[in-house]
């Protein structure tokens, strides 16, 4: 089933979120009978209640999106309801890495024809996601494998995520990277160690160079940071792709919702989509999108944020707890990793993403998989 999941996901969107909703109701048949959820199930649960209740509330005619950007996200447990060998992991992540190999000429043929990277599926964000997994794999299998053909294909998967130009990808790929380097740090040889931080480095370097002669965003920064141009707001709007002007509109309907007492509004949020009907309206459709603490208790409240700060708190305590116990756990950093990319790519854009329950699921294997090593089998998340 992990298999099928990736597949669709790979596939199509509309295929995907067909296998979720299928899938949903076993999962929650598994936690009722099995009592076993996971870390981030109870922040997870808020989250979903957030978003129900106050699209249901505010904005019904977007239930449907509050249904996939909530309770979509409570497949999460299933990733600990599989019995999964280090061999599931290897075929799976070799089948990440020819899935980017394959997928490299549909990426480019769409760009060279539309101006926009893409698989079968997607635009420039999920290409950055997607290829940023890929590489992860193609890491993992180049440290448990010890065949330096691997690094191939990872050379490659970077420059396509650098490719991307989006800033979300970059910081994301960036930070699995370095977590990567913490938690072998005891593991990998020194020079290894420093040809990866020398591969981000130079994928930063090389892509920033490109980007300040590409991107109005970069050039602008760089005029900025150098003294050639001031510091304005319509600096910051360019720079921010709009971000700062965005924010703006967002603490404005927050002062409002303060000064008028919306004390409900300012615990469950305004629903989803909520820039389409507040004001002043989101200048970029439905979404305050900046700072993800803001578009967050926009739209989601004091409720949805602590459950969103909660996802990050658990995550990165497990991960830091994390321990790489024999060669054959390297096969698991892709699943533990890909999170953990998406939500440090998710601080000046959105918590949703249409493949968060994959990585959701991913992240739970992942948990299950080390507390079963470790425990001869118990997981600790059990009541």
């Amino acid at each position: 089933m992990l298999f099928i999941l990736t597949l669709c996901a790979l596939l199509s969107i509309s295929l995907f979120e067909a296998v979720v909703i299928l899938l949903l109701p076993y999962t929650f048949y598994r936690i009722y009978k099995l009592r076993v959820y996971g870390s981030l199930f109870p922040p997870l649960l808020i989250h979903a209640f957030a978003v129900l209740l106050s699209t249901l509330l505010y904005f019904p005619s977007q239930i449907g999106k509050a249904v996939e950007r909530g309770l979509f996200l409570l497949l999460y447990p299933l990733g600990g309801m599989w019995k999964v060998s280090h061999h599931t992991l290897y075929r799976l992540n070799l089948l990440l890495v020819w899935a980017g190999l394959l997928l490299l000429p549909v990426v480019f043929y769409r760009f060279y024809k539309t101006g926009q990277p893409a698989m079968l599926w997607g635009g420039w964000f999920e290409v950055g996601a997607f290829y940023t997994l890929f590489a992860l794999s193609a890491v993992s299998l180049l440290l448990f494998s010890r065949r330096w053909f691997y690094i191939l294909p990872l050379l490659t998967f970077t420059i396509t995520v650098f490719f991307t130009m989006r800033r979300s990808a970059m910081l994301g790929f960036a930070f699995a990277l370095l977590a990567l380097l913490y938690l072998l740090r005891r593991r990998l040889s020194f020079k290894f160690r420093m040809s990866l931080l020398f591969l981000v480095v130079l994928a930063f370097t090389v892509s920033t160079y490109l980007l300040v002669h590409k991107d109005p965003r970069y050039a602008t920064f760089w005029q900025v940071l150098t003294g050639r141009q001031a510091l304005t707001e319509e600096a910051l709007n360019t720079i921010s792709s709009l971000r700062w002007q965005i924010a703006k509109a967002g603490i404005e309907v927050l002062s409002k919702d303060v000064k008028e007492g919306h004390i409900l509004p300012l615990l469950i949020g305004h629903g989803i989509n909520s820039g389409l009907y507040l004001e002043p309206k989101s200048p970029t459709g439905g979404v305050y999108e900046s700072v993800f603490i803001l578009s967050e208790l926009i739209e989601k409240g004091l409720v949805g944020l602590v459950a969103v700060l909660w996802v990050f708190i658990a995550y990165f305590r497990f991960l830091l707890r994390f321990k790489v116990e024999d060669q054959k756990d390297y096969l698991l950093l892709p699943f533990l990793l890909m999170l953990g990319a998406h939500l440090v790519g998710s601080v000046f854009t959105f918590f949703w993403d249409a493949m968060l329950p994959l990585y959701l699921v991913y992240f739970r294997l992942a948990e299950a998989f080390s507390s079963s090593q470790a425990g001869g089998g118990h997981d600790p998340q059990a009541p």
